[in-house]
């Protein structure tokens, strides 16, 4: 036989089994797109600036944190920049960078909201080397007021023209302009560490900002950070924190859960955990389509082996059967795979936004990625193929009959759909714990719904009271969601400080009803205001700091904490209430109250509660006013849940991976036990029929089909939910406040499974409990 008489028995084979080819395809398309991507991803974030020839030379200077033990914070003073540069023959090069305040970029007319704006010094380039489409990045980074432009962001501003020499302006939160001209358009680097759309020069005042630096070849970055700290080079905080000399990847690939750091938009950073529990998860869907793929190919395997015998027959030789046998097996692994391409291609948009990733599909064909995709799916196609044409072509029907049909030789399928019920299982289960998780948020997160910061002045607070859509409104001198936080020593038993930190908020009488903060001892805010010259309440966790209750109400609170203003009376105590991730303890809270007169003069931030049956009409409303009373400045708010829910994304964005992989891989377990209760169905006819002739009830046959699926659910369950339960729990004690597992979140996997599995083996088992044993008998 040529190739093309194959082919055409493998596709004549192929349609007379149309319905298991289908699901073997969808099964594999589906695992090997899901496996690939997440695959793709990790390399990708893996080998962040691999353009970058000397990228081994070039570290990050970090210190601890002043404001939250255990972080790193990617700062140094302008002034310590240059001492350290100076310093130190270790060093070649240093390159300082820095956000800019850019609320909107404005070119001929047209607003472009919230551009990632950045400024860098003129060494830019010795780091980071970035191609010019056009004009020159040098001038632009050693030129007063000139702009260089991402490619990206070139095409939304020029739309294809060229842009050198324009002027846009860039408008900061306070409605400032200034005016840049265009310097360069630069074209985008692949795995790029460092992100923008705008980018200017260091060339006036500059504070202090990331700063990165240069090493010579076979400098040792350790002993420079030694050097660094013996000669007590100035931190935020001296004495008390210390820097870090830390290799570029430490920044976006830190998998250190006790060293958090500092976030900054415009440096790449990946959720290690996130990309580990993602990859795990699509490696387990892989593993379930190979099951499937498994399992259905047996299913059809009879066929063959009577196919085989047919061609046999007919003069047919030894390898020729070989060949069309594994050319069947591997022609639907790589058509799988094709199709897993044009899977992708659809799924990077959802996926970009999910991980805030900047996957490409031309990146799935570079040179790091194809090769291993390819060496990959080889394996997987030419392995299997190898296997099945050497075994099933030296098969006779006896062999087959004694192999894999008799109860002794079914170990192999029992096994394989034993451990997709595992997977399927743990998946659910890890589902079920992080929708927990994700409750809690939830229920956190309520408070702040329908409620928005602005930043206006006196009169605009005035005329917003008037907007009816508006259920409470309070004026504070501070952001809630991004309030300052100030250092608090507390002097411990044993003699040693710890440090702590604490929020305060001034603002007016409402501000606790506008926030829906429950007050749990005092007097309330109205009333205290009436009682003590210079009220405060403080939350739970100030008053487990201080260690007092709700009997010190009415006393000096300098009387418990020496940093206190000497005039403030504690008024009541309240609840936590939370304004960060939920990795972190809710900080101390202190709240005081000023006389409106007090705060309409220094008052900065305005909080709304909006009806939310209204709320679009409301925020029109509000927009109109602001664009009146600022004369036709953009108007600006905080969606403060959307900004706590954002603070979170670790819990939303593995809760919406978990779900997603759960539901595909719930489908393929259904694809799966299709393909297996059709092939135990189908195998055991004689036996259904006989039992049907011995007086057996219909649902006493089908109790009989789905008994076997019962146990291995069980056994599945037994071994998954421990060791799900373990990976979970290590994922959730990164939490400072974490849903704890209930008796649900156990029975829910076990359930689901019961269900799916039910429904799929019932259709095919009571389908034969309902056929004429005679007719039964007879085929057989």
């Amino acid at each position: 036989m040529n190739t093309i008489a194959i082919f055409k028995i493998i596709f004549r084979g192929w349609w007379r089994n149309k319905l298991f080819i289908l699901i073997s395809l969808i099964s594999l398309t589906v695992g090997l797109g899901c496996t690939n991507l997440l695959v793709t991803f990790f390399i990708h974030e893996y080998n962040i600036e691999q353009q970058t020839p000397d990228r081994h030379l070039i570290f990050a200077l970090r210190q601890d944190s002043p404001m939250e033990e255990g972080v790193k914070v990617s700062y140094v003073n302008a002034n310590t920049a240059e001492q350290i540069k100076g310093k130190y023959a270790e060093i070649t090069d240093m390159l300082r960078l820095n956000g800019m305040y850019a609320d909107i970029c404005k070119y001929n007319g047209i607003k472009y909201e919230h551009p990632l704006f950045i400024c860098a010094d003129s060494t830019l380039n010795k780091f980071f080397h970035y191609t010019t489409l056009e004009g020159n990045l040098s001038t632009v980074l050693t030129t007063p007021d000139k702009i260089a432009i991402s490619e990206t962001f070139a095409r939304k501003l020029f739309h294809g023209h060229s842009g050198i020499g324009e002027m846009i302006e860039i408008i900061d939160a306070d409605g400032k302009t200034q005016k840049y001209e265009v310097g360069a358009i630069l074209k985008e680097r692949p795995q790029s560490f460092l992100h923008f759309d705008l980018l200017t020069g260091i060339t006036g005042e500059f504070w202090g900002g990331p700063t990165l630096l240069k090493l010579h070849p076979g400098a040792s970055a350790s002993l420079l950070q030694e050097k660094i700290r013996k000669d007590k080079i100035p931190t935020l905080t001296p004495g008390s924190t210390q820097y870090y000399v830390d290799a570029l990847k430490n920044l976006y690939f830190n998998t250190n859960k006790n060293s958090k750091q500092q976030e900054l938009p415009y440096f790449q950073q990946s959720d290690v955990p996130l990309l580990y529990i993602g990859l795990i998860s699509a490696l387990l869907v892989l593993a379930i389509a190979c099951f499937n793929y498994t399992n259905l190919s047996l299913s059809r395997t009879l066929q063959q082996i009577k196919m085989i015998h047919i061609e046999k027959l007919m003069g047919a030789q030894l390898k020729e059967i070989r060949r069309q046998l594994f050319y069947d097996a591997t022609l639907t692994v790589l058509l799988s795979f094709l199709f897993s391409l044009l899977l992708i291609n659809d799924l990077l948009p959802w996926f970009n936004e999910l991980l805030s990733a900047h996957l490409s599909l031309s990146f799935f064909f570079s040179w790091q990625v194809l090769p291993l995709l390819l060496a990959f799916v080889s394996a997987m196609a030419v392995i299997p193929g190898l296997y099945i044409s050497r075994k099933l072509s030296r098969q006779t029907l006896s062999e087959y009959s004694h192999n894999y049909t008799g109860r002794r030789k079914q170990q192999q399928i029992w096994i394989l759909v034993t451990l997709q019920f595992i997977f399927s299982i743990g998946l659910v289960y890890a589902t079920a714990m992080a929708q927990a998780q994700m409750g809690l948020l939830k229920s956190r997160a309520c408070r702040y719904e329908n409620t928005i910061e602005l930043n206006g002045k006196s009169p605009f607070y005035k005329e917003l009271k008037n907007i009816n859509g508006i259920e409470s409104i309070s004026l504070s001198m501070s952001s809630v969601l991004n309030a300052w936080m100030h250092e608090l020593p507390m002097q411990q038993p044993d003699g040693s400080v710890k440090h702590y930190y604490t929020i305060q908020i001034p603002t007016d009488t409402a501000f606790l009803s506008t926030m829906h903060i429950r007050q749990l001892a005092g007097v309330s805010p109205a009333k205290a205001y009436q009682e003590y010259s210079h009220p405060v309440f403080i939350n739970e966790s100030y008053a487990r700091i201080l260690n007092i209750d709700a009997s010190k109400i009415g006393h000096n609170l300098r009387e418990f904490d020496t940093f206190s203003d000497s005039l403030s009376i504690l008024a009541g105590i309240i609840e936590n209430f939370p304004f960060n991730s939920l990795e972190e303890e809710i900080a101390g809270q202190k709240i005081s109250f000023a006389p409106e007169s007090s705060l309409t003069r220094a008052g900065m931030f305005i909080q709304a509660r909006l009806h939310p049956e209204t709320r679009h009409e409301t925020l029109a409303q509000i927009k109109e006013l602001w664009e009146k009373m600022y004369d036709g400045r953009e108007f600006q708010y905080t969606d403060m849940h959307q900004q706590f829910m954002q603070r979170n994304k670790i819990i939303t964005t593995l809760s919406k991976i978990l779900i997603s992989y759960s539901l595909i891989a719930m489908v393929l377990t259904c694809f799966g036990l299709f393909g297996i209760s059709w092939y135990a169905v189908r195998h055991r006819t004689r036996e259904i029929a006989i039992r049907k002739v011995h007086g057996a009830l219909n649902r006493q046959i089908v109790w009989a089909l789905n008994r076997s699926f019962l146990w291995q659910i069980l056994i599945a369950y037994t071994i998954a939910i421990p060791l799900v339960w373990w990976l979970m729990e290590h994922w959730l004690a990164q939490f400072a406040y974490r849903a704890s597992a209930t008796w649900w979140n156990f029975v829910l996997p076990l359930a689901l499974v019961l269900v799916v599995t039910g429904i799929t083996v019932t259709i095919h088992s009571y389908r034969a409990a309902r056929s004429n044993p005679t007719e039964s008998l007879k085929t057989e």
